[in-house]
């Protein structure tokens, strides 16, 4: 076991999380009249209809599969009708929408304990992927959802998260999960021939991270230390054009949940967080429910939401569905109040990381109302020495692997560390750049030129 410190990287003092009373309650919500995949939100995802509009489906049947991968299958959360398939432009399809008004349910393999640890690697992938539960796992490099026929270099548990008001796994995990744990640790070992490693926080001791024969470092420091992708180029980064996959603790819990059961796992735990929500929460839902259903009451003013992380969510109206992999729906009012001549004031109660207010020199604990505005225009990128301070991973030069970004050349961006930067550090540089450049979204379209080329 080893100790890695983060020293890079950047903590976000962002208000509108879940506090006081309500930080370690769950608010338990009724099942949602309508539930929905959302296909974008897969990198690489090719969605085939494994089911029509208008068929009566039962929790756990197939809706729809993946087009490289027959095997990947994904699930219906709830029995009831497929109610429609929602598109945009050239028929690229969004949402994947199931209309609740049942309670039948498919059963799956279940397995006693006996069979989970001598679970071997064909029967553990075919469990997984029958029981809808393979996309949690994501490859790195690329954050692809990994090839079942594919042999990873090495397994990730990532068992802590630093982005900015994203739910800890105090929230995600409980001990009575304990059991379901390492089941799931227990069929991931036999997925990675035993290279099974797990990365938590610094001076954790989670009650339900009770497996044996997994291999554990812990980090600390500013995020992303809880970042996946930068844990794995700490540890070991894979080695000539191998993948290594990473899964999060909660997911392989749902994992062991659904061999021991022969169940697909249906319930989810969400935070409704963000100043634009007049009461951030943790709620316990249906997968894949309606936005308004988990956000609940918002601010009487022009609002965004976002999906997942304010660094790297997606916004979307707020009249469609959570989707699969995110835990969190950040709501921000639209509305920002410009100051004339703000930047020759103090500024104490705005938060900058250049220290051209008070706040930003000496530092301090509160929290800031920070909303989604740009003043100003965009400017060509110039090297200002920021990127370095927020980027964690080892060996890459910011300034150089983004100018080649832009210029589209693959081959020096590969070479300069287009492979091994991740979306958090991609983010966090948009968010320190004084050049207002979209890092992010520029790293989005390269990867997505990368693998239309490779």
């Amino acid at each position: 076991m080893a100790h890695i410190v983060i020293k890079q990287g950047l903590d976000l003092p962002i208000a509108g999380g879940v506090t006081g009373e309500t930080t370690g309650t769950i608010v338990d919500l009724p099942q949602p009249k309508t539930v929905a995949y959302r296909p974008g939100e897969f990198l690489g995802l090719k969605p085939k209809m494994a089911a029509k509009v208008g068929d009566s489906v039962k929790v756990g049947s197939v809706l729809f599969t993946h087009k490289d991968y027959p095997l990947v299958k994904f699930l219906s959360p709830v029995a009831g009708t497929f109610k429609e398939i929602r598109r945009a432009e050239r028929r690229r399809i969004t949402d994947i929408v199931v209309e609740a008004n049942g309670e039948d349910a498919e059963q799956f393999t279940a397995f006693d304990d006996a069979g989970i640890d001598n679970i071997t690697r064909a029967e553990a992938i075919e469990a997984i992927c029958l029981g809808g539960m393979w996309p949690t796992l994501r490859t790195r490099p690329l954050d692809l959802i990994p090839n079942p026929e594919a042999t990873p270099q090495w397994i990730l548990i990532g068992a802590f998260e630093t982005g900015p008001l994203q739910p800890t796994i105090d929230t995600l995990l409980s001990a009575e999960d304990a059991i379901h744990f390492a089941a799931g640790v227990s069929a991931l070992k036999a997925v990675a021939n035993g290279a099974l490693v797990m990365a938590t926080a610094h001076g954790s001791n989670h009650a339900a991270l009770k497996a044996s024969g997994v291999t554990t470092h812990t980090f600390s420091g500013r995020h992303p230390a809880g970042d996946m992708g930068v844990q794995v180029n700490h540890i070991a980064p894979p080695k000539a054009g191998g993948q290594v996959w990473t899964i999060r603790a909660w997911d392989v819990a749902l994992i062991g949940q659904l061999l021991r059961t022969g169940t697909f796992p249906t319930q989810r735990i969400y935070a409704s967080v963000g100043v634009g929500a007049v009461t951030p929460r943790f709620v316990r839902t249906t997968l894949g429910a309606p936005i308004a259903h988990i956000t609940g009451e918002t601010i009487d003013a022009p609002t965004r939401t976002i999906l997942g992380s304010v660094l790297t969510g997606k916004a979307v109206d707020a009249d469609r569905w959570a989707g699969f992999a995110i835990r969190a729906i950040h709501t921000l009012p639209e509305t920002v109040e410009s100051r004339i001549f703000g930047w020759t004031t103090p500024n104490t109660d705005e938060f900058s990381t250049w220290r051209t207010f008070l706040s930003g020199m000496f530092g301090t604990k509160k929290k800031y109302d920070m909303r989604p505005g740009i003043w100003g225009g965009f400017r060509a990128l110039v090297p200002m020495g920021a990127y370095q301070k927020v980027i964690a991973t080892p060996d890459i030069m910011p300034d150089f692997l983004f100018r080649a970004m832009y210029a589209g050349d693959l081959q020096d961006s590969i070479r300069l560390g287009l492979l091994d930067i991740t979306r958090e550090e991609a983010a966090l540089c948009t968010y320190v750049c004084a050049c207002k450049s979209q890092i992010d979204v520029l790293l989005d379209d390269v990867l997505e030129l990368y693998i239309k080329e490779s």
